[in-house]
């Protein structure tokens, strides 16, 4: 692939976008939800909660099945959070088409970047423990911008930039929030039509939507 490539870097959501995390979510979830004696959700359920933080996540699973006290959300957000960095990527695997993907957008010299609404330190950490880590030169986390600062602001969009020297972008993700936040950054979005939507994927406002990885780059080629 020629290095007129029209895009400098390439962001990209992490959970329903990289990583089929739903798996691990659940798992973490309903372990939380035992404990609060609550009913348990399915993997389908947890991909509607997705997209963010663990704590509306959790909020949400409770309002499914009652009120939501407050002081049990603050009881049981960590155990959910132990339970669920204890178990990082063993069952979160990348999305069909990805890996192949990044390898032929590194090829051009694009830059790979990570913006998601997980906390910083999770992130990182499950891309290390699935060995995708050292693909991306920044990772930044719902928590990294500071409070009210995350998708869908175009906050960590501009911080994705600066970290990556500069240059045209355009965002991958899988909710409004991605789509968002690419928007008020002013750079153009391509929805994933597999991810953890939350509505039709038409709706989210992006740039392109794509069905499988095999379609991403000359998507971008198309909308560059």
């Amino acid at each position: 692939m020629a290095r007129d490539f029209p895009f400098d870097i390439v962001g990209f959501d992490l959970d329903g976008t990289l990583l089929d995390s739903s798996h691990e979510l659940a798992s973490s979830l309903n372990y939380a939800l035992k404990l609060g004696r609550r009913p348990p959700i399915d993997e389908g359920a947890v991909k509607q909660l997705v997209g963010m933080g663990a704590r509306h996540m959790l909020e949400m699973a409770l309002a499914a099945h009652g009120e939501v006290d407050r002081a049990e959300v603050k009881r049981l957000m960590p155990a959910l959070l132990n339970h669920y960095e204890e178990h990082l990527g063993s069952n979160c695997p990348p999305f069909p088409g990805l890996l192949a993907a990044l390898d032929a957008l590194a090829a051009t010299g694009v830059k790979l970047a990570v913006v998601t609404n997980k906390f910083e330190h999770l992130a990182v950490k499950l891309l290390g423990n699935v060995g995708m880590l050292g693909r991306f030169v920044t990772v930044i986390g719902g928590d990294t911008m500071g409070p009210g600062r995350s998708k869908p602001m175009a906050d960590p969009i501009h911080e994705m930039i600066s970290r990556c020297g500069g240059g045209r972008a355009a965002f991958i993700g899988d909710s409004i929030h991605d789509t968002s936040a690419a928007t008020a950054a002013g750079i153009p979005s391509v929805a994933v039509s597999f991810g953890f939507l939350h509505q039709p994927v038409e709706e989210l406002g992006a740039t392109a939507i794509i069905d499988h990885y095999d379609e991403l780059i000359p998507t971008l080629q198309r909308i560059g």
